[in-house]
């Protein structure tokens, strides 16, 4: 091998350690006691088996966000839990009896309160990945805790369902996730997390290299509305849309993979309030662009309800820009 190509496998080399050591102080372990009858032989813990098994059903990992003590992780790592204890790579322990989630998007926030400040991770822009950027998942497989695995983004803005209905966009990467990474931190170069591991695509119950994470900014909205209402709100538009036809884009002269058609709009709700017609194709909202209805649907989702938004439509051939006040659902 050339000496310019050892020394740039080298930078690489460091840069992956670099990123490992600046966020594994965040990342913890988190193990769970179910109902006893919730509780699965067949989980990790009881095939693995160990002191813990004696005490836990379940193990998985999250990331401390906050130096206050909140931790970022799953939905399905604490479900029906009567009993979570949160170990810290430094050997502490917390038993949290404060959380929060959100089903749908199988994210959940634990608290743990301590004497000290917690190591917080840094928290990266999910928006900037592109499919080929490196990324590194730090968690607890099988167990292990503080495993680091590397790999790529295979994918961005993947619409999967996921177990127990949890439906959405995720990233997704060929950086190896197993049983107990749920919940940990996927991570930039840079040791910033981008994601929250959350599942993979498997026959045989192993990672096969495809894995999906939810991307932070999402992770990091649902957080915020956990904590001021305690759920997630659904935001209403009232707008019903689809893909836009290949023969409306081209006479509109809209880039490929640009805007999406208004279908319908229900009588008396924001997007029939705002003038929104049947036929109009939406290529922006609140200032984003528009690139498919699950996109579209995901930009209401995320947006203020009740604040005046600007939607852009074209009509006819002519391009309006409107104003659309969403609600929340009923």
């Amino acid at each position: 091998m050339a000496e310019d190509e050892i020394g740039q496998a080298r930078a690489l080399s460091k840069a992956f350690r670099a990123s490992a050591e600046k966020a594994l102080p965040s990342v913890v372990t988190i193990l769970s006691r179910l109902k006893q009858e919730d509780a699965d032989d067949s989980s990790i813990l009881g095939i693995i088996g160990g002191p813990d098994a004696q005490v836990y059903d379940t193990v998985g990992s999250g990331v401390i966000i906050s130096s206050d003590g909140w931790i970022l992780t799953n939905h399905h790592v604490i479900e029906d839990a009567v009993r979570i204890e949160v170990r810290l790579p430094d050997g502490r322990r917390y038993f949290p009896d404060q959380t929060q989630s959100d089903p749908a998007s199988d994210v959940a926030l634990v608290k743990v309160e301590s004497a000290s400040e917690l190591p917080a991770a840094e928290i990266g822009d999910s928006n900037a990945l592109a499919v080929g950027d490196w990324v590194i998942a730090i968690g607890s497989p099988f167990t292990l805790e503080s495993s680091v695995s590397a790999g790529i983004i295979s994918g961005t803005n993947r619409r999967r369902r996921l177990s127990k209905g949890v439906v959405g966009q995720f990233l997704q990467t060929d950086a190896a996730i197993n049983p107990g990474n749920s919940g940990g931190p996927l991570l930039d170069l840079e040791g910033k997390v981008v994601g929250i591991n959350t599942a993979i695509s498997s026959i045989t119950g192993g990672f096969e290299g495809i894995g999906f994470a939810i991307p932070i900014a999402r992770a990091m909205w649902i957080r915020s509305e956990l904590q001021q209402y305690g759920k997630v709100r659904q935001v209403l538009a009232g707008i019903r849309v689809s893909t836009i036809p290949y023969d409306v884009a081209k006479d509109l002269n809209l880039p490929l993979l640009t805007g999406v058609m208004v279908v319908s709009t229900v009588p008396g709700r924001p997007g029939d309030l705002a003038g929104v017609l049947a036929g109009d194709v939406i290529v922006q909202f609140a200032g984003q662009p528009v690139r498919s209805d699950v996109e579209f649907a995901d930009l209401v989702q995320q947006s203020p309800i009740g604040q005046p938004l600007t939607v852009s439509v074209y009509r006819s051939g002519e391009k309006l820009e409107l104003t659309i006040q969403l609600q929340e659902k009923p």
